[in-house]
């Protein structure tokens, strides 16, 4: 039978009730309790259970990845989100500091940026959705620039960027940590050189 605790919920498989001769009379209960205290002492959803929450993750990257705006970012990503770029040197940015790149530099400069993006909304066994995503767009708005980087006028240049593979973690309806795994020719370098920006060695990753 189903209850719901808190919203959350957990399957609870019964035992099949034996006879006096020793055999099972009836077949197993699936039943639906809640799941929580699972998460809470640390244990992992076993594999037999339905993942109920696949389809709202994939709704909620959804959003994100085609909504570029304050209001979507300060909903969607979590106060101590944190972005890693791995690679020669592994970055990491917190929640102003994407907002900062997309909404300060890169969306003025790149009004139809856009984000192709692709995931089933599934987890890996470390919690992580794995979205493809592939960046944009046509340099037609103001200067294009990067902190420490001379900005690039308007070059009316149109770039598609190298697809990427993010590891994404949704924790309570928000997005905690996204891992952009290494690849060439995409992320934010690689737009300033497509736009036709020189990058020093220095900064190269």
């Amino acid at each position: 039978m189903a209850a719901a605790l808190g919203g959350q919920l957990l399957f609870n498989v019964s035992q099949p009730a034996v006879s006096s001769s020793g055999r099972e009379s009836g077949s197993g209960k699936l039943e639906v309790q809640a799941f929580k205290f699972m998460k809470q002492l640390g244990l992992k959803k076993p594999a037999f259970l339905p993942d109920f929450g696949k389809d709202k993750r994939v709704a909620l990257l959804d959003r994100f990845y085609t909504n570029a705006d304050e209001a979507t970012y300060n909903e969607l990503l979590a106060d101590d989100f944190e972005l890693v770029s791995v690679g020669k040197k592994t970055e990491t940015y917190n929640k102003q500091q994407w907002k900062d790149l997309l909404l300060k530099y890169t969306l003025p400069a790149i009004p139809d940026f856009n984000f192709t993006h692709a995931t089933d909304g599934s987890k890996d066994d470390e919690g992580y959705c794995i979205v493809t995503v592939q960046a944009t767009g046509h340099h037609t708005g103001k200067p294009f620039e990067l902190p420490g980087l001379p900005p690039i006028p308007a070059s009316n240049k149109r770039f598609a960027l190298a697809e990427e593979k993010i590891k994404v973690k949704v924790e309570d309806g928000q997005i905690k940590q996204m891992v952009i795994l290494p690849v060439k020719n995409a992320g934010p370098l690689a737009l300033y050189k497509a736009l036709g920006g020189k990058v020093p060695s220095s900064n190269a990753a």
